[in-house]
């Protein structure tokens, strides 16, 4: 008896030191206390991938697009970020003076946008080749400061139905994410290149399309936090593969800003995605 306590004290011992020596990486998918108060000095942005506001009717219901513009309203973040978004008649965004809408495509045009409550001053996008995945950005003034907003959609792996992964054969499933991973990571050095030449205050978000142990994530990670992270509670989940808690939409301020708040907003009834909402704070010169 005494020799099997000994074992099982040796095996939870080993236990332990896996979770600490992984902590990091525990952080990354689950956090066990957030933080939700209000700050008046804080300013809210949401990132939502719409999915074309169900345009291809992948949810068998109608009105979809208008439930999206009145759920985006009743949450009524300052600034919006939205991928896999199309000019739609029955979509409202009027609550928003400022924008930045770029859209590729011949047949289907998709794209990105940047709402904003505060004056956009200067804005522009990166235009990747060869693909509709874009990464789009704004100056915005708050307050007397200007912030520079990143809303990044990187290379998708074009899988209309996740559910075939499985019956697809396994050489060419990871042939084809082998190439996706590089081309998103050449996606997100183009983007964090310009971000290392800016010296005001920065936010990336969006849908990486790969998950914060991913390369893209990191690069576009360095010098930033990820307020999932700082401020939220459980798996943060965003997008789910036959179940599986998988993070792939982010907001990564950097450093200059406080992460007030985080929430994953579990409503995935208008999209294939969850959207999420962090409030943010400048933090005070001295």
């Amino acid at each position: 008896m005494l020799f099997w306590l000994v074992k099982l004290k040796k095996y939870l011992l080993i236990s332990l030191l896996v979770l600490l020596l992984n902590y990091s990486n525990i952080q990354a998918v689950f956090q066990w206390e957030g933080k939700h108060p209000i700050d008046p000095k804080g300013f809210t942005i949401m990132s939502y991938n719409v999915r074309l506001f169900n345009a291809y009717h992948w949810i068998k219901r109608k009105g979809v697009d208008v439930d999206i513009s009145n759920y985006i309203k009743d949450q009524h973040p300052d600034i919006l970020l939205l991928q896999e978004y199309k000019t739609d008649k029955k979509t409202d965004f009027s609550q928003y003076k400022f924008k930045n809408i770029v859209q590729k495509g011949k047949k289907r045009k998709a794209g990105l946008a940047i709402y904003s409550k505060f004056k956009i001053i200067d804005k522009g996008n990166f235009n990747y080749k060869d693909t509709y995945n874009n990464a789009i950005w704004a100056d915005v003034l708050i307050g007397n400061d200007t912030v520079r907003i990143y809303n990044v959609h990187l290379q998708s792996y074009k899988i209309i139905k996740p559910e075939n992964l499985v019956e697809e054969d396994k050489a060419e499933v990871s042939k084809k994410m082998q190439k996706v991973f590089e081309i998103q990571a050449k996606q997100a050095k183009i983007v964090q290149s310009q971000i290392e030449k800016i010296s005001y205050p920065v936010i990336v978000g969006g849908d990486f399309n790969n998950t914060a142990f991913s390369a893209p994530y990191h690069i576009l990670k360095d010098g930033k936090n990820d307020a999932f992270v700082e401020a939220d509670s459980g798996f943060g989940t965003t997008w789910q593969y036959k179940k599986l808690p998988l993070r792939i939409d982010f907001i990564l301020p950097d450093k200059k800003f406080e992460v007030v708040q985080f929430e994953t907003l579990n409503y995935i009834e208008y999209s294939d995605h969850f959207p999420i909402k962090a409030m943010l704070r400048l933090k005070e010169r001295h």
